[in-house]
């Protein structure tokens, strides 16, 4: 009895399973110049398809689950678009989509968007060319592309933000979360995702809801937790010899091979030397591998204050208790050891400590 009850459950859920997938039918134009054409699943890594593109056309059929999220690229341009049952129409000279009303309207979201992608792309090969050259100048002109490409990222979040705010009624908002969710502070990341949207189930949202989660490990107002790793010199060491014993603390989460953590240091050792003295401490915990490289990068960077790494890289126990997916980072605790801010970089952290100590 027990064998053939789970047999009719397995039957179920295979009916049910099956009658989520729809067909999707997929024609399109592309540009002379174009001979392949890519349908790539948003939903599912390593779920790509590729046709030759034939007298300037092109097509794609089959079956997905309902509303995967597809991208037909070709040189590094596309459209997005979901897999409603409705056939969509592609023009990949213009990079638009035809087909139910989302997808027409996701389509007319894709030209801009692909004009944002292909200039940060531009700046980020002229970034990498300048970096890897001798010229005398590559710093002046480094920073200078760094500066241009914040600008860009920063209007292409408010874009992206905009459109999820005019979406709220429907998925389209899945589409584009994914691209701005690092760009975003706990309460602007939590703010887009409410659990009654259209899209909070959807594929796309497993990652900017993980993210969102590990926010929350290090949200003000929340204690610190305790870390014990050794430091520079093989001693093991932890947080709370420093932590919650009467001085503001900043945990700073870094690595030698980052290239934004040894940007943002000289602004981090200016603040340390400014305040040092009047019991601001800062504990730093490396996302290093190699002991050589962590212990180095420690001496040519002027970082004075205690170090500490397991030099595990990123399955540091760190990244896991306070939810640290990029570097740098930091959290800066009060002096019983509350978290009071999170990332602050820059001017943002001179301005805080300004604010606390009072110059």
């Amino acid at each position: 009895m027990k064998r053939h009850l789970s047999i009719a459950l397995m039957a179920l859920c295979a009916a049910t399973i099956s009658a989520q997938d729809v067909e999707f039918k997929i024609t399109g134009t592309a540009p002379a110049d174009v001979k392949t054409v890519y349908l790539i699943n948003k939903d599912a890594r390593n779920d790509v398809d590729s046709v030759e593109v034939k007298d300037g056309k092109f097509g794609f059929s089959g079956t997905k689950a309902a509303n995967t999220l597809f991208i037909v690229m070709a040189q590094n341009n596309g459209t997005m678009f979901f897999c409603d049952g409705t056939p969509v129409e592609v023009d990949l000279t213009g990079c638009t989509s035809k087909g139910s009303a989302l997808n027409t309207k996701l389509g007319g979201y894709m030209g801009k968007y692909n004009s944002y992608m292909s200039r940060m792309s531009d700046l980020g090969k002229q970034y990498s060319e300048i970096k890897g050259s001798t010229d005398q100048d590559k710093a002046a002109k480094m920073k200078a592309i760094e500066d241009e490409y914040d600008k860009l990222s920063n209007e292409f979040t408010i874009y992206a933000k905009s459109i999820v705010n005019d979406n709220k009624d429907n998925i389209i908002p899945a589409a584009f979360i994914n691209n701005i969710m690092y760009e975003l502070s706990y309460d602007e990341l939590k703010a887009l995702l409410p659990e009654t949207a259209p899209y909070y189930s959807h594929a796309q949202m497993r990652q900017p809801k993980a993210l969102l989660a590990s926010y929350e490990l290090r949200q003000p107002g929340t204690m610190f937790k305790d870390i014990t790793m050794n430091d520079d010199n093989g001693k093991e060491r932890k947080l709370s010899e420093w932590c919650g014993k009467g001085n503001y603390v900043m945990i700073d989460f870094w690595a030698s091979w980052c290239g934004p953590c040894r940007g943002e240091m000289p602004n981090v050792v200016a603040n340390y030397e400014k305040y040092h003295s009047k019991g601001f401490e800062i504990i730093g915990i490396s996302f290093d591998t190699k002991a050589e490289a962590w212990k180095a990068a420690i001496k040519s960077l002027g970082m004075k204050w205690p170090q500490l790494s397991d030099l595990k890289g990123w399955k540091s126990i760190g990244k896991d208790i306070y939810g640290i997916n990029s570097i740098p980072a930091s959290i800066l605790l009060d002096k019983e050891g509350k978290i009071i801010a999170v990332d602050l970089r820059g001017e943002k952290l001179g301005e805080k400590l300004k604010e606390l100590y009072g110059f």
